[in-house]
């Protein structure tokens, strides 16, 4: 059994059959927006010019109680979405400091199209990668069960246990390049895209795949 850190929080990654801690089959998740107004971004009080020095950001992470409306899952809000995705970098590198998380989801930080955030300290620039709308190709990888725990909960009664593939062939967007990159990714990374795909409603996925 290893400890891995994943953008809904740190998981325990189980090597086969059911993890009998669950004791009821988790409620049937609500639809909801990602903001209520459906803005593209979310309005941060931190980020205010008045805001004093060293306020906490104000993520809010998936809890799997809830699945995203694919509201702005298009195209072309995607290809017109500009400087949101790069301001919300900075943010899910924000809240990856402050609670110690390797992946951040995009609604996570306020940003209502899909994309993945994902943490590497070794990277050259500021350390994390935008992943936008990832697809899922065809790949031969083993099925883990995965239990996830948002990372401001108490890692008790708030997880949630998970099947997905050890590794995943995903083609997506670059937030920098703003590129179509195809590429393979293991482990923690695959894990968080998966859950990516499973915060939002399928009708987003199918409107983009």
């Amino acid at each position: 059994m290893s400890r891995v850190a994943m953008g809904w929080g740190a998981a325990l990654l189980l090597g086969g059959g059911r993890w009998w801690g669950q004791l009821s089959e988790p409620a049937e998740p609500i639809v909801v927006r990602v903001n209520h107004d459906d803005a593209l971004l979310s309005h941060w009080p931190s980020e205010d010019l008045d805001a004093p020095i060293g306020a906490p950001p104000e993520c809010a992470f998936w809890n799997a109680t809830v699945v995203y409306a694919r509201t702005l899952c298009s195209h072309f809000t995607i290809s017109r979405a500009t400087s949101a995705p790069a301001r919300a970098r900075q943010r899910a590198l924000a809240c990856a400091g402050a609670y110690g998380a390797e992946c951040v989801l995009s609604p996570e930080v306020g940003l209502a199209i899909p994309a993945a955030f994902l943490y590497d300290a070794a990277a050259d620039y500021d350390g994390m990668e935008t992943i936008i709308a990832p697809r899922l190709l065809p790949l031969a990888s083993e099925p883990r069960h995965v239990r996830v725990a948002p990372p401001d909960g108490d890692g008790i009664v708030d997880t949630r246990t998970f099947v997905l593939n050890a590794s995943v062939r995903v083609e997506y967007m670059d937030g920098d390049s703003r590129q179509l990159q195809t590429r393979t990714l293991e482990g923690d990374a695959a894990f968080c895209v998966q859950l990516l795909r499973l915060a939002f409603e399928p009708s987003c996925w199918r409107a983009l795949d």
